[in-house]
């Protein structure tokens, strides 16, 4: 079940990662919400999905033209979006490690 969620989620992002080209598109903010869900499952141990989901929403991400780079709120909210949607990936990828050294 959960890795038909997952698959969707992929299914969804690639959408989003499409969608999110065009300059006036609310596509960008279902990226932001991928994003943060590549870092939940990441931090689960579903590592090569969080990855495979943090490549596409972050170039949708870096790609749109709809994201204002010279606004302050976005400069305050991209960097933590991503610090925790990596967040997440690296402390999965630090959890297996643990787990397979002991």
């Amino acid at each position: 079940m959960f890795k038909a969620i997952i698959g969707c989620a992929v299914i969804f992002s690639f959408v989003c990662m499409l969608l999110a080209a065009a300059p006036f598109t609310p596509a960008i903010s279902g990226s932001f919400i991928m994003l943060l869900f590549a870092g939940a499952i990441g931090y689960k141990g579903y590592l090569q999905s969080s990855l495979i989901l943090l490549l596409i929403n972050t170039l949708a991400v870096i790609g749109s033209p709809a994201i204002n780079i010279e606004n302050t709120q976005t400069l305050l909210f991209l960097p933590i979006l991503f610090s925790i949607s990596f967040g997440g990936v690296l402390l999965g990828v630090r959890k297996l490690t643990l787990k397979n050294d002991l």
